[in-house]
């Protein structure tokens, strides 16, 4: 059973002072020796084949400890999403990683990395890569569907 007995009375936190003062710590505040900072190189658009990685000028910044790229992690099946892919899938998607002694560094080695990305076809509506002939979000095809193969479906007219 929950306990409720703070509901609707006046108390004081036991961090109040500390919070209030700025002598509290938090997770931000603490550096172990050694650490490292990662900042990642995200996909501009919206479906892309990576082609040509040129991190040299990053890697030869001072700081800069090492550069992932799908490479160098795990491969995934999907509907796992991987950690660094090949093949963005949707603006915003992790390309590499970068990791450095700290966040600006980590931040600028990005900004002296290459991609060369070719563009491909994307998917806005899903309705149209269900259709026959319509796009694929992946340029593999879409994953095996468990079940059945054939596909039914009842389009409604959009609401305007």
């Amino acid at each position: 059973m929950a306990n409720y007995k703070l509901i609707g009375k006046d108390f004081i936190p036991p961090d109040l002072v500390g919070k209030v003062t700025g002598k509290a710590k938090f997770a931000e505040d603490f550096r172990a020796q050694g650490m490292l900072f990662a900042k990642l190189l995200r996909s501009p658009m919206p479906h892309g084949k990576v082609r040509k990685i040129d991190s040299r000028k990053a890697l030869a910044m001072k700081g800069v400890a090492a550069i992932l790229t799908a490479d160098d992690v795990p491969k995934v099946k999907p509907p796992i999403e991987p950690m660094l892919t090949n093949e963005p899938l949707y603006a915003g998607e992790p390309i590499l990683a970068v990791a450095a002694v700290d966040e600006t560094t980590a931040a600028e080695a990005i900004e002296q990395i290459k991609v060369d990305l070719q563009p491909l076809p994307f998917v806005i509506d899903p309705l149209e890569s269900l259709r026959p002939g319509g796009p694929d979000a992946r340029s593999e095809g879409s994953p095996p569907r468990s079940g059945s193969t054939e596909i039914s479906m009842e389009v409604s007219p959009r609401l305007t």
